[in-house]
């Protein structure tokens, strides 16, 4: 009698168990999102960077897209950011294959209030759905320079590649 408790004991665990697995289940599948927009926002974005007042930052982007050149526009956010988060400067483009489109941050419009200096992060992101996205033709690259002689000071040949979640 004891060794069927025991069983009967066993068989009641594993049938909670799984169904408290199931419940696990179904609520993640039903709170997980339907919406094809809302699965990620592809962006690429610098570390922090700083400039003086007598440069400028610049963020560029070109769509290297030799095989589609019939495809549509595709929309691109460029923006700089300050160590809070602070947009600075932010435009919307839509770029053609094989086009490009640039945002400029002349420090004399951003250094004073700080000092002589201001840190930065620039900021690539990709409008639209995630059918009309197309980041991974899309080239950018940050350019620090001279604004008087317009001598290149550094460049970040390649920016990071991150996807985050969107939180709707």
């Amino acid at each position: 009698m004891k060794i069927q408790n025991t069983n009967l004991l066993k068989i009641q665990k594993r049938f909670l168990k799984l169904i408290a697995f199931a419940m696990l289940v179904t609520a993640g599948t039903l709170s997980g999102t339907t919406n094809a927009s809302a699965a990620f926002d592809a962006y690429r974005s610098t570390g922090m960077f700083g400039i003086t007042q007598n440069q400028t930052a610049r963020l560029s982007v070109v769509r290297d897209d030799p095989f589609f050149r019939d495809d549509p526009f595709f929309r691109v956010e460029l923006s700089f950011v300050d160590g809070e988060g602070n947009i600075l400067s932010q435009k919307v483009y839509e770029v053609g294959a094989g086009k490009a489109a640039f945002l400029d941050l002349k420090g004399r419009d951003v250094v004073g209030r700080s000092g002589n200096r201001v840190q930065l992060r620039a900021i690539v992101r990709f409008v639209g759905t995630p059918d009309t996205r197309q980041a991974e033709n899309c080239i950018p690259t940050l350019e620090v320079f001279d604004t008087e002689t317009r001598e290149t000071r550094f460049l970040l040949p390649a920016v990071q590649k991150i996807q985050i979640p969107n939180v709707e």
